[in-house]
């Protein structure tokens, strides 16, 4: 497990993920057995088509947009390592070890990315971080702010 010199800095539950997919399976033969009394065979059919379309799609959908979601962050004091756990499609914790020196902000994040660690995507929220000064070391908020403004590309030169 974790040792003594290791802190949690960030929690996010991902219950709701958990919750949506579980509901729709629980929901699938009851909405079957109400919609077998209506009695018209293609009103049947179509429901049981909406209804199994969304119990099996909408977990897939969610892995698709939550698979960059970090649900833990945890901080190695001794080792200046935070390491990152998201959750794969089985519901499996996948763990990411980084230094802040390993992260990557875009300039333009895209969507559900606010960095990327080894150059794997993540996405983190900065109100639920204990201490904000953690989510500033690995934005890195704490290094000196480089504007651009020095550069020039060589295009622009020749012409």
């Amino acid at each position: 497990m974790w040792s003594l010199g290791i802190l949690l800095v960030f929690l996010m539950s991902a219950d709701a993920y958990v919750r949506s997919s579980i509901a729709g399976l629980i929901a699938q033969p009851i909405l079957i057995k109400e919609a077998s009394t209506i009695g018209s065979t293609s009103l049947l059919i179509a429901i049981c088509s909406v209804v199994g379309f969304f119990t099996f799609v909408t977990p897939i959908l969610l892995h698709i947009i939550t698979k960059k979601y970090v649900t833990e962050v945890h901080y190695d004091a001794a080792t200046s390592t935070y390491t990152a756990t998201t959750f794969n499609f089985f519901l499996v914790r996948k763990k990411i070890s980084f230094k802040p020196d390993d992260v990557e902000v875009p300039d333009i994040p895209g969507m559900f990315t606010t960095m990327f660690a080894k150059g794997k995507p993540l996405f983190i929220e900065a109100r639920h971080f204990d201490d904000p000064l953690h989510y500033a070391k690995i934005m890195g908020y704490d290094k000196p702010i480089d504007f651009k403004l020095g550069e020039t590309d060589n295009e622009d030169i020749k012409k």
